[in-house]
């Protein structure tokens, strides 16, 4: 996921009422705000991407 595109999710989370902040989509994700920051500039790896989109489409863990 480039940085553009995590930003945009972010922006998506925040706009359906899944975040209310980027401190809350780092809780979801399960990442520091530090690691967040790095994500905003460098991206993510493929295994982030598809954790985020699971959180957007609010899904559950697989158990």
């Amino acid at each position: 996921m480039t940085p553009t595109a995590f930003l945009e999710w972010l922006a998506a989370m925040r706009a359906a009422g899944l975040a209310r902040s980027d401190k809350d989509c780092a809780e979801l994700l399960g990442v520091t705000p530090t690691g967040l920051l790095r994500m905003k500039k460098k991206g993510t790896t493929r295994q982030t991407a598809l954790a985020c989109r699971a959180l957007y489409h609010n899904m559950e863990p697989w158990c």
